[in-house]
């Protein structure tokens, strides 16, 4: 793979967490559970390919709706990920960003979210958006509303500077597994020209050999972004 076609900001709906559980007969707090080890995985391997920003669908603003012990559980497994994936991010120059409103989370995770940002916020290799209690319709409308006072024209660049994270680029390749077909409500702004990749496999099951398909599959597009070649 030639190495112009790494896609420069790879984003990942990680679906089917509590499927995979529930085919295998367990609690779906297993499949969440085996998720994690999956994107501790993938992000390696994203990172060694040479693509600079990666966004993970981790918790949608409208997750909120599930049982409440499901919700409890992800809390305390995003502190688990917050901490044994610390080390990894400063040791390979990783700048975490959070994606999202954080102040419905347990306050811990908060002062978690807070000190990995801030420790990171020098990094510059690499860039890695965990979205969580994100919608993207929800940032466009955060985005209108901060900018409904102002007296300049708002022009998309304007528009996009009043986002949750203004400097996440836009999104080259978008993956989603666990067989659905639709974006559900993640980064609709930033995936305006992506190339979608949709597979079947659900996300526990995701492997490094999944996601060479999905980067052989970037690879062979042509984005004309409008133009004609």
């Amino acid at each position: 793979m030639q190495k112009n076609n790494i896609p420069y900001h790879v984003a990942i709906i990680m679906d089917g967490n509590g499927r995979w559980a529930e085919n295998k007969n367990m609690p779906r707090s297993i499949g969440h559970e085996q998720g994690l080890k999956t994107l501790s995985k993938i992000t390696q391997k994203v990172f060694e390919v040479g693509v600079k920003n990666l966004s993970v669908y981790a918790f949608s603003s409208e997750n909120w709706k599930r049982p409440k012990n499901e919700i409890t559980h992800l809390m305390a497994l995003f502190e688990k990920a917050l901490e044994s994936n610390f080390q990894y991010m400063v040791d390979n120059k990783i700048k975490f960003n959070l994606l999202g409103n954080i102040k419905k989370f347990p306050s811990s995770l908060q002062k978690k979210i807070r000190n990995l940002e801030e420790i990171t916020q020098k990094n510059k290799d690499f860039n890695f958006y965990l979205a969580a209690n994100y919608g993207s319709k929800e940032e466009l409308a955060f985005a209108a509303d901060t900018l409904r006072n102002s007296s300049r024209k708002i022009t998309e660049s304007i528009f996009k500077n009043a986002f949750y994270a203004p400097n996440l680029p836009d999104v080259d390749l978008l993956i989603r597994t666990g067989g659905e077909t639709r974006l559900s409500n993640f980064l609709l702004w930033q995936s305006a020209y992506a190339e979608i990749y949709f597979t079947k496999t659900l996300w526990p099951d995701f492997k490094t050999t999944h996601l060479n398909k999905a980067l052989e599959f970037f690879s062979r597009k042509i984005r004309r972004f409008g133009k004609i070649y």
